[in-house]
């Protein structure tokens, strides 16, 4: 004989309800996405100083070495220690078969592991065309490509994560940055130098943001794991340095080597800094926030070095820094849109003391 059927009490329905608010977290909370995205910029930012450095440092070497030299040696000690570092790092092989498989399922492309040529395409053309157009047209080319290119490569989804839209707030951090790099160069303009030679350092920004957008899918696909993304970068870049000195030396003699201190011979292992922190902070902050966070970073760093090598900045370079730290905020994913990120909790069961299909 069947039981009666007896209404379900309240007291007696030991189901937890399901949580009516976010839960609690550090995305969650008042500031915490901000500071989730603070974290990151701030990283990019000290990528960028030691960016700063290491122009400094392979600017020294390439003054008793040749630049195209002193590049090679920079990207081959950066290959060396990312090697060495091999020896000392956990889930290696997890994160090489992940690589492996997107790679032979198709989810991701040879040419994502091929960003390293576009760091020693942007090396090569600072060799090529820096001394010709002069710093300052040369620095406005490579950053106004590199900010813009920054936007499209975030609008189009390129980098790791889901597209980030180029919203006016991005699109007036993108612009934000040029004025800020341009500010300081209206006081020092160059002569004698044509536009189409500037093409080559606005197309070395554009790659630069490629770069940084493929290093992120490579650390994506490994799992999140960024050695294979810099391993991968520094042994393309040392292939296209390896093929220009085959090149030099077919078509002229290499420069002879001039004996100089051994701090001229450490920019690669800052190289493995900057890579290092564009990769982990990319999958974070998208392509432009980091690029600008790097790019102020380089303008900061050098702010502090120019000093140490004789050259105090200028007041307008420290307009210039200050505005590049506003765009690199802009650019930034704002606080409310880290906020709806968050997955809504599920919806409470109304139905357990009601009619409706759940009143059984």
């Amino acid at each position: 004989m069947p039981l009666p059927h007896m209404p379900r009490s309240r007291t007696h329905d030991t189901t937890p309800e399901p949580p009516t608010r976010p839960p609690t977290g550090p995305a969650a909370e008042p500031g915490g996405a901000v500071l989730a995205g603070a974290l990151p910029l701030a990283g990019a930012v000290a990528g960028g100083a030691a960016l700063a450095l290491e122009s400094v440092v392979n600017g020294r070497l390439g003054g008793h070495t040749g630049s195209v030299s002193a590049a090679a040696w920079s990207n081959t000690l950066s290959l060396g220690v990312t090697a060495v570092a091999a020896l000392f790092l956990t889930g290696l092989r997890p994160a090489f078969s992940a690589l492996l498989a997107r790679l032979r399922s198709g989810r991701l492309r040879f040419r994502h592991c091929l960003g390293g040529v576009a760091g020693g395409s942007m090396v090569l053309t600072q060799a090529l065309t820096a001394a010709a157009l002069g710093p300052a047209s040369y620095t406005l080319a490579l950053v106004s490509g590199q900010t813009l290119c920054g936007v499209l490569v975030d609008h189009l989804g390129l980098g790791p994560g889901t597209p980030r839209r180029a919203t006016r707030r991005r699109l007036l951090g993108g612009l934000l940055a040029v004025c800020a790099v341009a500010l300081p160069m209206l006081g020092a303009p160059d002569e004698g130098h044509t536009v189409a030679l500037a093409v080559l350092p606005f197309l070395a920004g554009c790659a630069l943001s490629w770069q940084m957008a493929v290093n992120g899918k490579v650390d994506e696909a490994a799992g999140q794991h960024p050695y294979p993304a810099v391993l991968l970068s520094f042994a393309a870049g040392c292939a296209l340095m390896v093929a220009a000195l085959a090149v030099l030396a077919a078509l002229s003699r290499l420069p002879r080597p001039q004996p100089g201190p051994l701090w001229h011979y450490t920019g690669g292992l800052l190289g493995c800094v900057v890579v290092l922190s564009a990769v982990l902070t990319v999958r974070r902050i998208g392509v432009l926030a980091a690029g600008l966070g790097m790019i102020t970073g380089q303008v900061l760093g050098s702010l502090v070095l120019g000093p140490l090598l004789g050259q105090p900045p200028a007041g307008p370079a420290m307009a210039g820094a200050v505005l590049l730290i506003g765009a690199a905020v802009l650019a930034a994913p704002s606080a409310g849109r880290a906020r709806t990120a968050v997955v809504p909790p599920p919806r409470p069961d109304r139905t357990a003391d009601g009619p409706g299909r759940g009143g059984n």
